[in-house]
C-alpha cells in the first residue's frame, strides 16, 4: 500500500510539473529550461556563468559527460516536486541525466548565490565518480568559491555526515554539514 502511495504521489508531482509552460533556450551545450519571465531576463548572466564554469572545470581536468539541462522552476512548489528537496536547499544536480534543477532566480540573486549555485552544481555533474558525498560537496564548494556559514559538526562519523548531507533534516544540519564537508576537504578528515 505504502509503495502504491509513493508511485501515486511520484506521478502526480510529474504531471504538475510537466503541466507548467516550460520555454527552451539553449547556447548549443547548455539548454535552460524557464516557466516564468521574470527568470527569462537572467538567462544572458546564466549562459555566461554555465560557460565560464565549463571552460574552469575543463582547466582543472574535469569533463562534463555530454549536454547540461538547467531547469529553472518557476515556484518553491514546482522545485520541491520535482527535486524532492527541502525548501532550504537551493539547487539539486543530477549526473545520470546532466541535470540541474534550481529554484527561481529571482531567488539566488536575491541571496547573491547565483553564480556559486549553478558553479557548485555543475562541478557535481563533472566530479569524479568515486568521490565520497561529503569529498564531492567540499570540492564543489571550493571550485564555486562558497564559504561556509555555519559551525562544523566536531563529533561526526563519516557515516552521519552523509546521511546529513543526503537527506537534511533541517537549515541549521544542513549548513553545519556543509561546513563540516568543506572542513575534512580542505584540512583532510580527522
Amino acid at each position: 500500500m505504502q509503495r502504491l502511495f509513493y508511485s501515486m504521489m511520484l506521478l502526480f508531482s510529474f504531471v504538475s510539473v510537466q503541466a507548467q509552460d516550460w520555454k527552451q533556450s539553449t547556447d548549443g551545450y547548455f539548454t535552460v529550461l524557464t516557466a516564468s519571465s521574470e527568470d527569462e531576463r537572467y538567462l544572458p548572466e546564466v549562459f555566461s556563468v554555465l560557460q565560464k564554469a565549463k571552460a574552469d572545470l575543463k582547466r582543472k581536468g574535469y569533463v562534463l559527460a555530454g549536454t547540461v539541462t538547467l531547469t529553472i522552476h518557476p515556484s518553491l512548489e514546482s522545485f520541491q516536486e520535482s527535486s524532492k528537496m527541502p525548501w532550504f536547499v537551493a539547487a539539486t544536480s543530477d549526473r545520470d541525466d546532466n541535470l540541474i534543477q534550481v529554484q527561481r532566480l529571482q531567488v539566488l540573486k536575491e541571496r547573491s548565490s547565483l553564480t556559486i549555485t549553478l558553479r557548485h552544481e555543475l562541478f557535481h555533474l563533472a566530479q569524479p565518480l568515486d568521490r565520497s558525498r561529503w569529498h564531492a560537496e567540499g570540492e564543489a564548494m571550493l571550485f564555486a568559491g562558497e564559504q561556509p556559514t555555519a559551525e562544523p559538526f566536531r563529533d561526526i562519523s563519516e557515516e552521519e555526515l552523509e546521511a546529513q548531507l543526503r537527506q537534511p533534516g533541517s537549515t541549521d544540519s544542513f549548513y553545519r554539514a556543509m561546513a563540516t564537508a568543506y572542513l575534512w576537504t580542505t584540512r583532510g578528515k580527522p
